[in-house]
């Protein structure tokens, strides 16, 4: 039994260290000072993602942006038309399609891991070898590709949208001052706008806006182990990557840490310049929790494997697991809302 003088202070001790649990969760709470400082120093390396807001747009935006949605999702768009651009980019998947190589217009296969879509365009860089500067050029070259859409020429594509009546009109609402009117810049133009809308904020947003309960204490911490161990310079800003490119593996061999088969050298096959062999774009890590299996090759299965990699081929640090589940757990606040308007079974994206 409990001596009277001390029970006062054993109920005020319980008190105390209720108030450091999060009283739905019962996690352990951080203290004020380092609460303050992940938050500050989180804010001094990413910026929120916010949603476009589409019904102030004009009325020829929002006929681009519909048209865009229709040849997103129109198989004329392929050589064969067994494929669209949905297929390797289903929004339904946070504009992935969970597979290493997605299978192309007549089931090839080409190497490279299809990166998904939502906010790629806020990107400064595009494809896995960064050769496109824009999202429009990007629109475009994977119609013509022999190992996705395989398109046979442009003459065919353009003959079999002018065929569509509704094309024809779509076209002249949405660009009235293009003659003529259906051409590779108008499509790309159009699709571009569509990939525009496709933004997807998450609780991080939420985080950064000031919303210190939006994460969990182990998922600050992870935000902390991730500036700690050496991965913000290459993921940081709004989609922590998707802007700039980086040697794959700075330390070692990738394939020695990845399931690869094939050796690709990245940009080197590009642009045949030998300081560039394999030379990747860094991707954005928005929705990475969705987006597996990773790495340019979808050679690597798991977030936590992608994450030890990484931190052994980029950094030379071996984590130990107990920042890997941090790191991973801060990771997972990245996943945001996929847009509703994106899927095709929803119709008009005014509607």
């Amino acid at each position: 039994m409990f001596h009277k003088s001390i029970l006062p202070a054993f109920i005020t001790l319980v008190i105390l260290f209720s108030a450091c649990k999060n009283s739905s969760t019962g996690e352990e709470l951080l203290p004020k000072e380092e609460e303050e400082m992940i938050l500050k120093t989180a804010r001094g390396y990413f910026t929120p993602l916010s949603e476009p807001d589409l019904q102030k747009l004009s009325s020829t935006e929002k006929n681009r942006i519909e048209l865009g949605k229709k040849l997103f999702y129109d198989k004329r768009l392929s050589g064969a038309q067994t494929i669209h651009c949905g297929s390797c980019h289903n929004m339904a998947k946070y504009g992935a399609d969970n597979l290493a190589i997605s299978p192309g217009d007549k089931d090839q296969l080409g190497r490279r891991n299809p990166p998904t879509l939502l906010n790629a365009h806020l990107q400064s860089v595009f494809n896995w070898d960064a050769r496109y500067k824009t999202l429009e050029e990007q629109v475009v070259a994977p119609i013509f590709d022999p190992s996705l859409m395989a398109m046979p020429d442009s003459i065919t594509l353009l003959d079999r949208l002018i065929r569509v009546p509704y094309y024809q009109k779509a076209f002249r609402e949405a660009f009235p001052d293009d003659e003529p009117v259906i051409t590779l810049r108008t499509i790309g133009n159009a699709i571009g706008a569509f990939e525009r809308t496709l933004t997807s904020p998450s609780r991080f947003d939420d985080y950064l806006n000031g919303d210190i309960k939006a994460l969990t204490t182990k998922e600050k911490q992870g935000i902390k182990s991730f500036v700690e161990k050496g991965c913000i310079p290459c993921h940081s800003t709004t989609l922590l990557g998707g802007n700039m490119t980086q040697k794959f593996a700075l330390f070692g061999y990738y394939w020695d840490y990845t399931n690869s088969t094939y050796r690709d050298k990245g940009r080197y096959e590009y642009t045949k310049n030998p300081a560039e062999e394999y030379v990747f774009k860094v991707p954005q890590l928005r929705n990475i929790e969705k987006t597996y299996p990773y790495m340019h090759d979808g050679s690597v299965g798991s977030l936590e494997d992608a994450i030890r990699i990484m931190s052994m081929t980029e950094s030379n640090l071996q984590l130990d697991e107990v920042d890997v589940e941090k790191i991973a757990a801060f990771l997972r606040t990245l996943t945001g809302k996929i847009p509703k308007h994106a899927l095709e079974e929803n119709g008009n994206v005014f509607d």
